[in-house]
């Protein structure tokens, strides 16, 4: 038997609403997988809120999550696995695992973002002077994906992958108008906790890009954009759907701002594509 499935029968410490979401899960989870929160809620009698926190009590972020691993314990053999890659295995099988999880993507994001999230997170980037960027190890890749982007197009953007040029930096030259955005993927690095710290010690507003809405980083943050992530048992092939879901919730930020501000930014994107062709 799957292992959360395993779980779901043998857990003791169910409260009453949770044990009706557990037996619901265990009877039909292909129901389950392609339900809401408040389609599983009114089902089960409980709420939206409930299911959420069954979530959380299993160890996961939230309902996404748990959703993903869902998805695995229901795949069989006429279904993309979704399982870790192992020893020996062929690439034809990899193609299928990678293929299954990329296409999760776009639909948890959906679900666990807010268009008005993205709304707000652009206006505090119209009205900033400076955005500073930080994100450590695979985050650090979609902070420079983010910083080439929207340089591109005229906005100021600083982001170093040292820790210390990144605090001299915002100390040297941020102001109150700045913005910092921030990506952790669990909310938890003591070095985006502490650039948050400085971030809001100099009145700065903050983004935060993760997959973790309960963390001091989120929690301290004035706009969450959520990301996508999946627990594993054994090697950790979550880093994948992390690293992929961060950049699909950049490119929709930032897909958000040209569309407000289309023209300008068509001319600067010809103005610098023009630059290359010529000199280089």
């Amino acid at each position: 038997m799957n292992s959360l499935f395993a779980r779901l029968v043998a857990e003791k410490h169910f409260t009453a609403s949770e044990r009706k979401i557990a037996d619901l899960l265990l009877k039909n989870p292909q129901w389950f997988l392609d339900a809401t929160t408040a389609k599983i809620g009114n089902k089960t009698q409980t709420s939206s809120a409930a299911v959420v926190r069954f979530a959380k009590k299993l160890g996961y972020a939230g309902f996404p999550a748990l959703r993903l691993d869902i998805a695995l314990a229901t795949t069989d053999n006429k279904q993309p696995s979704l399982s870790e890659i192992t020893a020996d295995e062929s690439v034809d099988d990899i193609l299928a695992k990678t293929s299954a999880r990329f296409k999760l993507i776009p639909d948890t994001i959906a679900q666990q973002n807010n268009a008005s999230d993205f709304l707000t997170a652009t206006q505090l980037i119209e009205q900033a002077q400076h955005i500073f960027i930080y994100g450590i190890a695979a985050s650090s890749l979609v902070a420079q994906d983010l910083q080439q982007k929207f340089t591109r197009i005229g906005i100021e953007v600083i982001y170093h992958a040292d820790f210390h040029q990144m605090i001299t930096s915002i100390q040297a030259i941020a102001t109150d108008n700045d913005i910092s955005i921030i990506i952790s993927e669990s909310g938890n690095t003591y070095e985006t906790l502490k650039f948050q710290k400085i971030s809001l010690d100099l009145n700065l507003k903050t983004i935060v890009i993760t997959s973790n809405p309960d963390t001091p980083l989120a929690t301290n943050s004035h706009v969450i954009l959520q990301t996508a992530t999946q627990q594993f048992d054994k090697v950790r092939f979550a880093s994948t759907i992390g690293l992929l879901s961060q950049l699909y919730v950049v490119d929709i930020l930032f897909y958000t701002y040209i569309s407000r501000h289309y023209d300008a930014a068509q001319e600067k994107i010809a103005l610098t594509r023009a630059r290359i062709d010529q000199d280089l």
